[in-house]
């Protein structure tokens, strides 16, 4: 089973910005908000858990409001 992680957001506005962001730092993409989730936007970012590390920083440094949760396929 292969690992990735996912960004929730609270707001389509989060998403989207988060998404314009990262994705000129590394792959990303905005997938609809995995079902286990449903309390959130409707739009979440994933992307590839081995990268968990950079994100976070990415994450604080551009002071994205989301929270990351590690998935498996």
């Amino acid at each position: 089973m292969s690992q990735y992680a996912v960004i929730l957001f609270e707001s389509t506005h989060d998403a989207i910005r988060a998404d314009k962001l990262l994705r000129e730092k590394l792959p990303v993409t905005l997938i609809p908000t995995p079902r286990r989730f449903s309390a959130s936007c409707g739009i979440a970012l994933r992307f590839d858990a081995g990268r968990l590390a950079m994100m976070e920083e990415l994450i604080e440094k551009h002071q994205i409001n989301g929270t990351v949760h590690m998935m498996d396929e």
